[in-house]
This record gives structure tokens, sequence and C-alpha cells, in this order.
């Protein structure tokens, strides 16, 4: 279906009421995903825009009216009138039981009251706060709008879930499962917490990765700063500044934090991604974070040794093959261990 040209001049109310935007909010595919994600990106002065249209659209609910007054006495009056009814009718089998009888006309009343305040009650219930939930592609990366306008980017099989409006309901969480890259748009009256796994990452306006598999947990900041706080350790959470890498193992219950090269962490998100002056020595830390190996490399020249391009880590056997490669080397598995040597 052709789309709109004049994107340009949309306001939030001429997105919410376009059917293309609206098919996409509500039923995202691949194609729509792709136009939007890169109109959205090449037009940053209509994000707000679009994320409000986009929260609005998320958020909608039927509106729940409850009974008036005059609704409640028609319907009262009409189950007590019925009930008048059905006694007349039995009145040969009842008239000489007049204590019960009468007992038992109120207690009916009384059951109709009830309901009727019952059912007042459960109008009067706070709707439950909409939540939106996206899967990543199962071969690529896909880009999601939090409704702030903050980003994110999904790597394969990975999902996020959040509730459709912010405004309403207060807070900025994200639910995590798998690996994402979130650039996080700072506000001063909301927090932002991100729950992955058994950590919670509580962010100001910054960049960060994170990783969660069956073993690990992995967070890696960028930019800005950040607080990871883990449920089974609560008496140690970590502030984070660029370049900090934590791990935490579920298993283990042991966490582990060192220096990295973020930028590395978080060369998925961009196809054909350019790495500068990256030591082998960074390579092999990087594969020993994400694919649990032990790495040892036969020289401290080999490990000094720097690549610069463009850098493929789709998956391990693509980036041991690209490494394997660049640098000449022999990679060898041996059970959990990885042996890099150069080839003879």
């Amino acid at each position: 279906m052709e789309q709109p040209t004049d994107y340009e001049q949309f306001d939030t109310n001429d997105f919410i009421a376009d059917d293309h935007f609206l098919q996409w909010v509500k039923f995202p595919t691949a194609a729509s995903d792709a136009f939007w994600n890169t109109w959205i990106a090449a037009h940053p002065h209509k994000q707000a825009q679009t994320a409000a249209a986009r929260a609005f659209i998320l958020g909608l609910q039927f509106k729940e009216e409850l009974p008036s007054q005059l609704m409640i006495n028609a319907s009262l009056e009409r189950n007590l009138d019925r009930i008048t009814a059905w006694e007349q009718q039995q009145q040969p089998l009842i008239i000489k039981e007049k204590g019960p009888r009468k007992i038992w006309w109120w207690a009916a009343a009384a059951v109709v009251v009830g309901s009727m305040a019952l059912i007042g009650r459960q109008l009067l219930l706070p709707a439950p706060p909409a939540k939106v939930a996206y899967a990543g592609l199962a071969n690529g990366v896909r880009t999601i709008w939090l409704p702030d306008s903050s980003k994110v980017i999904l790597n394969a099989n990975a999902s996020v879930s959040f509730h459709a409006n912010w405004a309403a309901n207060g807070e900025r969480e994200v639910w995590l499962e798998g690996e994402a890259f979130f650039d996080i748009k700072p506000a001063a009256t909301q927090a932002f917490v991100v729950h992955s796994g058994n950590l919670d990452i509580d962010v100001l306006g910054t960049t960060f990765n994170v990783k969660k598999d069956t073993a690990f947990t992995n967070v890696t900041l960028n930019t800005g700063k950040i607080k990871v706080r883990f449920n089974e350790l609560p008496e140690h959470p970590l502030l984070l500044a660029p370049g900090d890498f934590v791990q935490y193992s579920a298993k283990k219950n042991k966490i582990t934090k060192k220096k990295v090269n973020a930028d590395l962490y978080a060369v998925w998100k961009e196809e054909g991604s350019q790495l500068q002056n990256v030591t082998l020595q960074e390579m092999a830390g990087y594969i020993e974070d994400i694919y649990g190996y032990q790495v040892r490399i036969s020289t401290a020249e080999l490990a000094r040794t720097k690549l610069s391009g463009g850098l493929r880590v789709k998956d391990e056997k693509l980036l041991l093959e690209t490494l394997s490669f660049a640098l000449n080397v022999k990679i060898e598995r041996d059970g959990d261990t990885l042996f890099i040597r150069p080839k003879k």
C-alpha cells in the first residue's frame, strides 16, 4: 500500500488519524517497521509527535460508565415488582407464613441492593494499565520507540514490554528478555527502570547495552550513568560509569565488574558498524563474556594486535571466522577453551 508523502506536515492528531500509522502501531510488520523507523530516524523533530500518537493509540480503552442512581432505583423497583408478583402467585401456599414471607421479601430486596452495589464498586475499580510488547525479528535488529521518545534496539529474538501510557501510569518501566541497546531520554520528574532477569537498572539520560540469557545477564554502559540493583544481592548495588561492564551469574549468584570497550559490546546493533583499534585481547574478553569460553592467546604480541573496520558478530561461528581471516590466526576449541595461535 502506497504511503502518503506529506507526513512532514503532520502533528500528533494527524498521526493518530492516519490509517497507515494506526495499522503500524496496532499490527506492526517487518515492512511497516522498516518504513516508520526509517522515517522517524530521518525526522527527529517529529519524534515527540509520533511517540505521543503511539502512546495515545496504545492507551485507548473503552470508557466505562457507572450506573446513575436513577438507573439503580429503576432496576431495584423492577426486581421488587417481580418478587411481589411471584409472591402473589404463590400466596395460597405461603399466606399462613407471614413472618418468614416478610423476612424473605426483604432479604431478596437486600440481595438486589447488594448486587447493584457490588457492580458499582467493580466499575469504580481502576482498570489495570494497558501493556504492550514487541518481539525482535528472527534474523536482524528492530528499533522500538518508547512513549517518551526513548529508543530501544532489539537484537534477534529479544522482546520488550512496557505500559502504553507513561504519563497516566506515572512510571517509566521496561521489561526485557534477550539483548537490547537503550538510548534513554532524560526526564526530570520520572525515573527510568529496566527489569531484566534478576536485576533492575535505574537510568538517567544515557545509552547502554543489556544482554540476558539463561546463564548470565550482562550490562555495558556507553554514556551517562546507571545504577544496577540485584534482586538476590540487594546490599550490593553498583554505580556504573562509561566503559563499565557488569555480569551477573544467577546460578552462582556472583557479580563481575570490569572495564571494557563499550562500543564493541553494542556493535551488533548496526550492520557494518566500524570499530577502531580494537585489540585481540579486547576481542578475547568479549568472546568470554558473550559466549562463555576461556580464551588463551599464544603470545603477548599477538594479544596486542589491533583490528579496525567492520566486524560482524551475528553469531559465534561468523565472529570466529572473521577473526581468523582478518588476523591470519588459527582458532581451535578444546572443551570450553579457545586457543588462538598464528597460522604457520
